[in-house]
Protein backbone atom coordinates (compact mmCIF):
# COMPACT_ATOMS: atom_id res chain seq x y z
CA UNK A 1 0.00 0.00 0.00
CA UNK A 2 2.88 2.39 0.75
CA UNK A 3 4.03 2.20 -2.87
CA UNK A 4 0.83 3.98 -3.92
CA UNK A 5 1.45 7.08 -1.78
CA UNK A 6 1.60 10.46 -3.50
CA UNK A 7 2.72 13.80 -2.12
CA UNK A 8 1.78 17.35 -3.01
CA UNK A 9 2.16 20.73 -1.40
CA UNK A 10 -0.87 21.82 0.58
CA UNK A 11 -2.80 24.79 -0.76
CA UNK A 12 -5.49 27.11 0.56
CA UNK A 13 -8.27 24.81 -0.70
CA UNK A 14 -7.10 22.20 1.86
CA UNK A 15 -8.13 24.39 4.80
CA UNK A 16 -11.29 22.42 5.68
CA UNK A 17 -9.63 19.01 5.30
CA UNK A 18 -6.78 20.03 7.61
CA UNK A 19 -9.28 21.53 10.06
CA UNK A 20 -11.14 18.21 10.20
CA UNK A 21 -7.93 16.26 10.77
CA UNK A 22 -6.54 18.76 13.29
CA UNK A 23 -9.62 18.61 15.51
CA UNK A 24 -9.93 14.83 15.40
CA UNK A 25 -10.22 13.53 18.99
CA UNK A 26 -7.10 11.33 18.86
CA UNK A 27 -5.04 14.04 17.13
CA UNK A 28 -5.95 16.52 19.87
CA UNK A 29 -5.14 13.91 22.53
CA UNK A 30 -1.66 13.28 21.07
CA UNK A 31 -0.93 16.97 20.52
CA UNK A 32 1.06 19.03 23.01
CA UNK A 33 -1.84 21.51 22.96
CA UNK A 34 -4.95 19.38 23.24
CA UNK A 35 -7.80 21.90 23.28
CA UNK A 36 -10.06 22.07 20.22
CA UNK A 37 -9.07 24.73 17.71
CA UNK A 38 -11.69 27.28 16.62
CA UNK A 39 -12.26 27.41 12.86
CA UNK A 40 -11.36 31.10 12.49
CA UNK A 41 -8.04 30.59 14.32
CA UNK A 42 -7.31 27.54 12.19
CA UNK A 43 -7.95 29.44 8.94
CA UNK A 44 -5.57 32.24 9.94
CA UNK A 45 -2.87 29.78 11.11
CA UNK A 46 -3.25 27.65 7.97
CA UNK A 47 -2.97 30.64 5.61
CA UNK A 48 0.21 31.80 7.41
CA UNK A 49 1.75 28.27 7.24
CA UNK A 50 1.01 27.95 3.52
CA UNK A 51 2.65 31.33 2.84
CA UNK A 52 5.59 30.86 5.25
CA UNK A 53 8.86 30.14 3.41
CA UNK A 54 10.08 28.32 6.56
CA UNK A 55 7.19 25.88 6.50
CA UNK A 56 6.76 22.90 4.20
CA UNK A 57 3.23 21.56 4.27
CA UNK A 58 2.39 18.40 2.34
CA UNK A 59 -0.78 16.42 1.75
CA UNK A 60 -0.19 12.69 1.35
CA UNK A 61 -2.56 10.71 -0.81
CA UNK A 62 -3.19 7.02 -1.35
CA UNK A 63 -4.52 6.31 -4.83
CA UNK A 64 -5.32 10.04 -5.02
CA UNK A 65 -7.38 10.04 -1.79
CA UNK A 66 -5.96 12.37 0.90
CA UNK A 67 -4.90 10.21 3.86
CA UNK A 68 -2.55 12.40 5.86
CA UNK A 69 -0.39 15.43 6.28
CA UNK A 70 3.32 16.00 6.89
CA UNK A 71 4.53 19.41 7.96
CA UNK A 72 8.03 20.75 8.55
CA UNK A 73 8.86 23.97 10.38
CA UNK A 74 12.39 24.91 9.34
CA UNK A 75 14.81 27.08 11.33
CA UNK A 76 18.55 27.80 11.09
CA UNK A 77 19.68 24.56 12.75
CA UNK A 78 17.04 22.03 11.81
CA UNK A 79 13.37 21.48 11.50
CA UNK A 80 10.51 19.90 13.36
CA UNK A 81 8.16 17.43 11.74
CA UNK A 82 4.51 16.88 12.45
CA UNK A 83 2.27 14.27 10.90
CA UNK A 84 -1.37 13.31 11.07
CA UNK A 85 -3.28 10.47 9.46
CA UNK A 86 -6.99 10.49 8.65
CA UNK A 87 -8.77 8.28 11.19
CA UNK A 88 -10.11 6.06 8.38
CA UNK A 89 -6.53 5.13 7.44
CA UNK A 90 -4.93 4.63 10.85
CA UNK A 91 -3.67 1.19 11.81
CA UNK A 92 -2.95 0.22 8.21
CA UNK A 93 0.83 0.56 8.39
CA UNK A 94 0.94 3.88 6.51
CA UNK A 95 2.72 5.93 9.18
CA UNK A 96 6.33 5.23 8.27
CA UNK A 97 5.56 5.46 4.53
CA UNK A 98 3.94 8.86 5.05
CA UNK A 99 6.95 10.01 7.07
CA UNK A 100 9.42 8.67 4.46
CA UNK A 101 7.74 10.35 1.49
CA UNK A 102 7.62 13.62 3.43
CA UNK A 103 11.28 13.33 4.44
CA UNK A 104 12.33 12.67 0.83
CA UNK A 105 10.61 15.88 -0.28
CA UNK A 106 12.07 17.80 2.66
CA UNK A 107 15.65 16.75 1.88
CA UNK A 108 15.24 17.85 -1.76
CA UNK A 109 15.11 21.44 -0.44
CA UNK A 110 16.91 21.28 2.93
CA UNK A 111 20.00 19.78 4.55
CA UNK A 112 19.07 20.46 8.18
CA UNK A 113 18.33 17.51 10.49
CA UNK A 114 14.70 16.78 11.32
CA UNK A 115 13.43 16.50 14.91
CA UNK A 116 10.25 14.71 15.96
CA UNK A 117 8.92 15.41 19.44
CA UNK A 118 6.50 12.69 20.53
CA UNK A 119 4.57 12.06 23.73
CA UNK A 120 6.04 9.04 25.53
CA UNK A 121 2.57 7.49 25.57
CA UNK A 122 2.22 7.64 21.77
CA UNK A 123 3.73 4.24 20.98
CA UNK A 124 2.29 4.06 17.44
CA UNK A 125 3.98 7.32 16.46
CA UNK A 126 7.29 6.32 18.04
CA UNK A 127 7.20 3.01 16.14
CA UNK A 128 6.43 4.78 12.83
CA UNK A 129 9.30 7.23 13.23
CA UNK A 130 11.72 4.43 14.15
CA UNK A 131 10.64 2.43 11.08
CA UNK A 132 11.17 5.55 8.96
CA UNK A 133 14.81 5.74 10.08
CA UNK A 134 14.63 8.25 12.93
CA UNK A 135 16.74 7.51 15.98
CA UNK A 136 16.23 8.36 19.64
CA UNK A 137 17.96 11.60 20.63
CA UNK A 138 16.72 12.58 24.09
CA UNK A 139 13.86 12.95 26.52
CA UNK A 140 12.30 16.31 27.30
CA UNK A 141 9.23 17.82 28.91
CA UNK A 142 6.98 19.82 26.55
CA UNK A 143 4.07 21.77 28.05
CA UNK A 144 4.41 19.62 31.17
CA UNK A 145 4.27 16.35 29.19
CA UNK A 146 7.04 13.73 29.22
CA UNK A 147 8.22 13.32 25.64
CA UNK A 148 10.91 11.79 23.50
CA UNK A 149 12.75 13.46 20.67
CA UNK A 150 13.82 11.50 17.61
CA UNK A 151 16.14 12.80 14.91
CA UNK A 152 16.92 12.09 11.27
CA UNK A 153 19.88 13.51 9.40
CA UNK A 154 20.29 13.67 5.65
CA UNK A 155 22.16 10.56 4.53
CA UNK A 156 24.27 12.75 2.22
CA UNK A 157 25.90 14.60 5.14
Amino acid sequence: MRNNLQIRKANLSDVDLIYKWTNDELVRKQSFSSEEIPYESHCEWFRKKIEDKNSLFFIIGLDNIPVGVVRFDVNDEGSTIGISIDKEFRGKGLGNGIIKIGVQSYFKENEFPILASIKKTNGASIKSFEKAGFYYLKEEVINGVESVVYQLKNSHE
